[in-house]
């Protein structure tokens, strides 16, 4: 199907695309124009009759298309893998004379190589689990085998679907399983499913027709005849080849006119022909299904495809305790789903204003979404689409919907964790993600990637806490409008999921017609904005925000940021606030103790620290550190300000408790300062996200706890012995060298190693995060290192305060008696180089041995999960540089 490039309005081309899809549509089958399927090629490529090939273009497409390789490459490794699976069986049935052995070793080869760097965890692919055992299991009959790394994985997964699989609820019901037939050989008995086909195909699916026809006992012509079809509709697209799906009208026409829709047309500038066939089709296939549909006509419903017509029935079909399924039996949920779905909720509220009957799947969408993102680190990985943009456009899409609702005063009883910071957050963090990931030539990738971005920032700029970001967005849409505009329609590219990857030219170009529409005026400012619900509970204080930037700015670590970056960071971190201010009060009060300068850095370090180098951790992961350092600063705030005035012989009494739990709260003179440190141990140990924990990483966190708490009664009992000096430049009689303290005592004073601990024990799964010895040790060599870093940059941030407090500063120490403050700054930044040196080889290290043990994808994303701590505590080394943000003590504040 083609466009005319500059066929002039957005308005006209909509209604090109509309009359080119319609010319297409058979009336018995339907339409559809998805891209051509290897793997279904294959598959009717192996159909007979009376011992003669049914379709014998189908197997030369095939022989066509083997590479160079051996296989039959694809964009993605597992697309080779089925491809390749698929196109070696079939050759197999054609090769009976041996003239075709010479592929087949190439292809033995290709796949060898494929399988090995296989990466199950990561694989989403329709039926995959059981489809390639399957053709594993044809081949090996044909005396082909292969051996992999990850086949026990495989099977496992395998064995898991099999379990959930009855035979005869299959013969008896119309399930999603028979699209996917071709995984069930050897399972079935595909003479009891004929009454399951419709149209001449089961589900629409090529190959499961195909593996019908060649394991039931009966010829079924319509089958034949379906395939003959499929094959002629398909040939513009390659002679012999079929797609993954055909037809695929409900599919197309749907997501076409929503698309459009969203993007800013309105129905009735379009064509009034087209708009009421298109119309006529959708509410006959809703009708026929009873108000569900499939993604063609006679094929099981799923919730995406109904969710874009109707939802009366919607709740009944496919709503579950706390998500909506797509289809009966999935193995996982999908995050695009709950957006489409939460997207129709909503408008059907708002169409009639009445948001009663939705209002209960509409937080729950909403729970699933937010929390997910929540939770999830890396991209989301969805099911249907293999985009990370597709799935952050439909993020943005559905939640900016709600917020918008919700601020307009609608669903007021919505939890506020939710829309104050949760939601909030997400929506942020989409939009930090698309503007980080444009190009210089103002794409995301293809023209349809770029569409999806663009629409996704459209509906992003809409939001009363983004318009700090108003220009930057602004400039981002116009440079991605004039890259579809040149590009338009765009490249081939394969990103839809099915069995393997596809494509639909009409669809792809509704999306960048949408995007050009939408992007067609200018994104209103601020100004145009009327105050709502969110502004009375989400503060992003925009002067406070450009303060911190022209302080962050001075620093070298974050050079390489444009502005936009710096200020995007900053307010996000501010999004945070409202649940670290629940955490300000929950072990310490402030009797005592001074306004904290420390709280208003502390979101920034870990937002900064999860977006700068595009490695992004989850937002829980990001609480869980700011938690830790927010509680970590009060405790050292404590010790300055209360047990060094009022005494340390309650606490030195009490801190060689065996096991720090009991930690015995007292009723001596100074309970009240034991009470507080009872408080701070329950709150370490009983740490929510930390109770999954292995024993040993949590025996782990109990023994730093005890050696942190330790070291701040040293440290205690140490300054004051150090402001009986007469002179205070140089600790008269130290307890060590100046490294051995620096690498013990000082550095378990500045809660590094306790830190890392809980933060660890946080990622536990069960099992130890740190799986080997050799993991464990070079684990904790880098946290030693960062941790006579964090140090460091700590005492030379701290001095003029540590000074005035009596407090003993590493500068103190024999080591650098005698030297002015600039040479000894100069001395300790040469430290720091080291053990920064010394941590980048450790870091390395560990990711290679975490990717040895776990492959090469686990490797590299659990170490950048664990990374993220070393990248935060880099960011408080680079604020002390220049500024200290510890509180000082009460009685020193006028001094200051």
């Amino acid at each position: 199907m083609t466009f005319r490039r500059n066929s002039g309005l957005p308005i006209q081309q909509a209604n090109d695309l509309l009359q080119a899809l319609l010319d297409r549509h058979h009336p018995a089958y339907g339409l559809g124009n998805m891209s051509p399927s290897i793997y279904d090629t294959a598959w009717v490529s192996m159909v007979s009759k009376d011992e003669k090939w049914c379709f014998p273009a189908a197997f030369q497409y095939i022989l066509d298309h083997q590479s160079p390789s051996g296989g039959w490459e694809s964009s993605s490794n597992v697309d080779s893998i089925l491809n390749t699976l698929s196109s070696l069986l079939s050759i197999t049935y054609h090769s009976n004379d041996g003239s075709l052995s010479e592929r087949v070793e190439k292809a033995q080869l290709f796949l060898s190589h494929m399988l090995s760097t296989w990466e199950i965890s990561t694989t989403e692919r329709v039926g995959f689990e059981i489809i390639v055992p399957t053709l594993l299991s044809l081949l090996s009959q044909r005396g082909i085998t292969f051996s992999f790394p990850q086949h026990s994985e495989l099977m496992k997964l395998n064995s898991a679907k099999l379990h959930k699989i009855n035979p005869q609820m299959i013969y008896t019901h119309r399930t999603p399983l028979l699209h996917s037939l071709e995984g069930l050989i050897g399972h079935l008995d595909f003479d009891k499913l004929a009454h399951h086909k419709r149209r001449g195909s089961f589900m629409a699916s090529p190959s499961s027709t195909a593996a019908y026809l060649m394991h039931a006992t009966v010829w079924d012509n319509e089958c034949e005849a379906y395939l003959t079809e499929v094959i002629a509709q398909c040939e513009p697209q390659g002679k012999g080849s079929v797609p993954c799906a055909w037809p695929t009208t409900f599919f197309e026409l749907s997501w076409i006119v929503c698309n459009l829709r969203d993007g800013g047309f309105r129905l009735g500038d379009l064509d009034p022909t087209s708009v009421a066939k298109i119309r006529t089709t959708l509410e006959d296939g809703i009708n026929a299904g009873k108000g569900v549909v499939g993604f063609a006509a006679d094929v099981c419903e799923d919730a995406d495809d109904s969710a874009k017509k109707s939802v009366a029935p919607l709740r009944e079909a496919f709503e579950l305790d706390g998500r909506f399924r797509c289809y009966l039996h999935e193995r996982n949920a999908s995050m695009t789903v709950q957006c489409n779905i939460l997207s129709a909720l909503l408008d059907v509220g708002e169409h009639s204003m009445d948001f009663t009957d939705v209002h209960e799947p509409v937080l729950k969408a909403v729970h699933f979404i937010s929390e997910t993102w929540w939770t999830t680190n890396d991209e989301i990985v969805d099911k249907w689409h293999d985009s990370p943009y597709y799935v952050l456009y439909l993020i943005a899409q559905s939640l900016t919907k709600f917020m918008l609702l919700f601020d307009a005063g609608h669903f007021r009883d919505s939890p506020e964790l939710i829309v104050q910071t949760k939601a909030p957050i997400t929506l942020f963090q989409v939009l930090v993600r698309i503007l980080q990931a444009q190009r210089s030539d103002g794409s995301w990738g293809s023209c349809e990637e770029t569409a999806y971005a663009v629409l996704a920032l459209s509906k992003l700029a809409t939001l009363p806490f983004v318009s700090i970001m108003h220009d930057t967005v602004q400039a981002a849409l116009l440079s991605g409008r004039s890259f579809l505009l040149l590009t338009f329609p765009g490249d081939q590219v394969c990103l839809w999921i099915d069995k393997i990857n596809y494509r639909i030219p009409p669809v792809s170009s509704s999306y960048v017609l949408a995007a050009l529409q939408a992007t067609a005026s200018p994104i209103p400012t601020s100004a145009e904005s009327v105050v709502g619900e969110l502004d009375r509970l989400i503060l992003i204080p925009v002067k406070r925000v450009w303060g911190f930037l022209h302080f962050y700015r001075k620093m070298s670590l974050f050079s390489e940021c444009q502005e936009w970056q710096l200020l995007a960071y900053i307010a996000e971190g501010y999004l945070f606030l409202p649940i670290l201010e629940e955490v300000r009060k929950t072990v310490f009060s402030r009797e005592g103790m001074d306004h904290e300068p420390y709280t208003e850095y502390i979101p920034f370090s870990w937002t900064s620290a999860n977006a700068m180098q595009k490695k992004y951790s989850c937002p829980q992961n990001c609480f869980v550190l700011m938690t830790i350092s927010l509680v970590n600063f009060q405790v050292d705030e404590f010790f300055d300000s209360m047990v060094q005035d009022e005494g340390i012989s309650a606490l030195r009494s009490e801190m060689p408790s065996i096991d720090i739990i009991d930690f015995d709260c007292g009723d001596g003179p100074y309970s009240h300062m034991v009470r507080y440190m009872h408080k701070y141990i329950c709150f370490i140990v009983n740490y929510p996200t930390s109770q999954n924990a292995s024993y040993y990483d949590r025996t782990h966190l109990r023994r730093e706890l005890k050696a942190y708490l330790l070291s701040m009664v040293q440290q205690t009992e140490d300054n004051t012995v150090y402001a009986r000096q007469t002179s205070w430049n140089t600790v008269i009689h130290p307890s060590s060298s100046y490294l051995k303290w620096v690498r013990t005592i000082g550095s378990e004073h500045i809660s590094g190693f306790c830190a890392s601990s809980l933060f660890i024990c946080h990622l536990s799964p069960h099992l130890d995060v740190f799986p080997t010895p050799e993991i464990k040790f070079i684990a904790q060599d880098c946290i030693t290192h960062m941790c006579v870093m964090c140090r460091i940059w700590n005492d030379w941030g701290s001095m003029d305060r540590d000074i005035a407090e009596r407090n003993i500063n590493g500068m103190n120490f024999p080591e650098f008696a005698g030297m002015s403050p600039s040479d000894i700054k100069a001395q300790m930044r040469r430290i720091s180089d080291y053990e920064r040196k010394c941590l980048h080889v450790s870091l390395a290290d560990l990711r290679n041995r975490a990717r040895e043990h776990m492959g090469e994808t686990q490797g590299d994303r659990w170490a950048d999960r664990f990374e993220l701590f070393f990248r935060g505590a880099e960011v408080y080394n680079a604020i002390y540089e220049l500024k200290d943000i510890s509180a000082w003590k009460v009685s020193l504040l006028s001094k200051k």
